[in-house]
């Protein structure tokens, strides 16, 4: 079951850990527990300001496809940190 971590602000919304029993891709996954849109737009992609690590490694950096299209696996773990801004 993949894994999806959250961090800072994100945890009161979702708690720090959700396994998901089905397969999908992040956007298919995040489309299943994220019902008041506050990760996913209305057009269907992360909103701007969250950054995705999938296994650890930032997804910005990988395909930009692998958000919507990479099927994840059992092993794989997603965490999302929220960038917050402040003064």
């Amino acid at each position: 079951m993949p894994k999806l971590i959250f961090e800072g602000p994100l945890i009161s919304f979702f708690g720090k850990c959700v396994e998901i029993k089905k397969d999908g891709s992040i956007i298919d996954l995040l489309m299943d527990i994220d019902k008041a849109g506050i990760l996913i737009d209305k057009s269907m992609r992360i909103k701007p300001g969250i950054i995705i690590l999938l296994n650890g490694k930032d997804t910005r950096l990988l395909d930009k496809s692998l958000v919507n299209t990479r099927v994840l696996s059992e092993t794989d773990e997603v965490t999302f940190i929220p960038v917050n801004h402040g003064g």
